[in-house]
């Protein structure tokens, strides 16, 4: 869709249009008058222009050049009225004029010439009737003084046809003229109407480009960022205010991406981060003009997004699933669980027994994998606050102290700015963090004295904020970090496997990030990377 201009704005710009060729031909009359001025006072008239009635002449070049000066000064102080001033300047201009010439006689043609440049120069700057007027006035005038000259005693005889000639050279002139200045400012105000248009297509090509969710990059040929919006900005750790910044400076990574892509034509290019410790982004790169080594168009896909929706999609079908899950399993388990009870009570034989507490252990277990399973489905939209980070976890430590199976673990906060603060739903932030906690206190062995998990703060490059929480345990082995997040995937015998799987879907959800940090001998530490707030 196309901006149409505002029409007053097209309308405003008339009023320029015709006072600056007003004020340049002010300033050509000022000057034609100082000339014909200083050619009668220097005594350079003979020479220049044959004069008849010096006298005469020398009165009009005087009052001609007081009028040339006060027009300009009218013409350079007044902004409105141009039609008006337009019109007293060119029958000012033709009159005297046409007395110039008949105080200068019948035999000089040098002021016939200022006369067609006087009567063109207003017919530009008037409708086609005016054009016609100031011909008319100067061929009448030029006519009248004509027949002036006739009437002195000494002239016998004077010839009408170069008058008439000069008359036929002022229509001509004026018509012409005007033609071509209103063609030329309807010219004008077209092209100052497109360049309103495509000032505000512009405008609104910016603003959809910095509103897109996708990091969008312009690079010329010589891989110079032209363009970039805020979403790229962002991706690229929100580098300082430069012009034309080369990319390789930017980010050597995808530099190497756009040298390959020119060389080889890949057009898929495999995942990376712009920045240390950024966000995964996809990049897809498209040519502008002709062939692949002009400019180029780039989108950065943030794949925590991308899966963020795809996990919409998923949960969807985990909530049919559920439903299912709690219809047909449910059911039958507490009947098994109760009958399991029953048992109990009765006096059984010791191995009857075991057999018995092994039924209760693993329907417990089934049932918190149900209970799992039906809280992922039921997860509703994120309502995500601000959270003073220091604080809340001030109070959430607190709260684990009073809990009984957590008093053997030390829980220490180490190093969190008090001014840190992230955007989280609480009752999510609360829920992750308590199962990292308990999945310390569960898996943590103690190493060296009591176990103990710390809690820590900042922010990385691209501005976002990170919380590590680190235990002093054994760690993970090397070989199973990567199953880690897999649903029901689980390291121990009690574990239902979808702990740290919640938890990251949890975090994504709110456009947050749970990985493994270190998974050496030292303990392991899980960060959540989440949305800053600026002060």
């Amino acid at each position: 869709m196309e901006l149409s201009a505002n029409p007053s704005l097209a309308q405003s710009q008339d009023k320029p249009q015709q006072l600056r060729p007003l004020r340049m031909l002010s300033v050509y009359r000022l000057l034609v008058s100082m000339l014909i001025l200083g050619s009668i006072t220097s005594g350079l008239e003979g020479l220049l222009i044959g004069i008849v009635q010096p006298g005469l002449f020398l009165q009009l070049s005087m009052g001609y050049f007081a009028f040339s000066l006060v027009a300009l000064l009218v013409a350079l102080q007044l902004e409105g009225y141009v039609m008006l001033q337009a019109c007293v300047h060119t029958l000012v201009d033709t009159v005297v004029l046409a007395a110039l010439i008949y105080a200068a006689g019948p035999e000089n043609a040098a002021l016939g010439a200022l006369m067609v440049v006087a009567v063109a120069g207003g017919a530009t700057l008037v409708p086609t009737r005016l054009a016609l007027l100031f011909a008319a006035v100067g061929t009448i005038g030029l006519l009248f003084q004509h027949w002036l000259h006739t009437l002195r005693p000494e002239v016998i005889s004077i010839s009408y046809t170069p008058i008439g000639l000069l008359g036929m050279v002022l229509f001509i002139i004026s018509l012409t003229g005007n033609v071509m200045a209103k063609r030329i400012r309807t010219s004008e105000a077209l092209a100052e109407k497109r360049g309103v248009d495509l000032a505000n297509q512009e405008a609104l090509n910016r603003h959809i480009v910095q509103r897109l969710q996708d990091g969008v990059l312009v690079l010329d040929e010589q891989d110079r960022v032209r363009l970039m919006n805020n979403a790229a900005w962002e991706h690229l750790g929100k580098p300082g205010q430069q012009t034309d910044p080369p990319l390789q400076k930017l980010t050597p990574a995808l530099a190497d991406h756009v040298r390959r892509w020119r060389v080889q034509g890949d057009t898929w290019l495999p995942p990376l981060s712009l920045v240390r410790d950024g966000d995964e982004v996809q990049a897809r790169i498209l040519t502008l003009g002709s062939g692949r080594r002009g400019g180029v168009l780039i989108f950065l896909e943030d794949l925590a997004e991308l899966k963020a929706r795809v996990q919409q999609v998923k949960l969807v079908s985990l909530g049919r699933l559920s439903a299912n899950i709690a219809h047909e399993i449910r059911n039958p388990l507490s009947a098994m669980m109760h009958a399991a009870q029953l048992l109990e009570e009765s006096e059984l034989p010791p191995a009857d027994q075991r057999l018995l507490t092994i039924v209760q252990q693993q329907g417990q277990r089934l049932n918190g994998i149900i209970e799992s399973v039906l809280g992922l489905s039921r997860r509703e939209q994120p309502r995500r606050e601000v959270i003073p980070l220091k604080p809340w976890l001030e109070q959430f430590i607190e709260s684990l102290k009073m809990q009984r199976e957590l008093q053997h673990i030390n829980l220490e906060l180490s190093s969190v700015p008090s001014d840190l603060k992230i955007r989280f739903d609480a009752g999510h932030l609360d829920q992750v963090v308590g199962n990292l906690v308990g999945n310390a206190a569960m898996h943590a062995q103690p190493v060296a004295g009591q176990p103990m998990v710390s809690f820590s703060a900042g922010t990385d490059v691209a501005g976002n904020v990170w919380l590590d929480i680190k235990d002093n345990g054994p760690g993970i082995p090397q070989g199973k970090a990567d199953q880690l997040f897999e649903p029901f995937f689980t390291t121990s015998r009690q574990g239902t496997g979808l702990g740290l799987y919640l938890c990251r879907e949890l975090c994504e959800s709110n456009q947050a990030r749970l990985s493994l940090r270190d998974s050496s001998d030292k303990g392991a530490c899980f960060r959540i990377t989440g949305t800053a707030v600026n002060a």
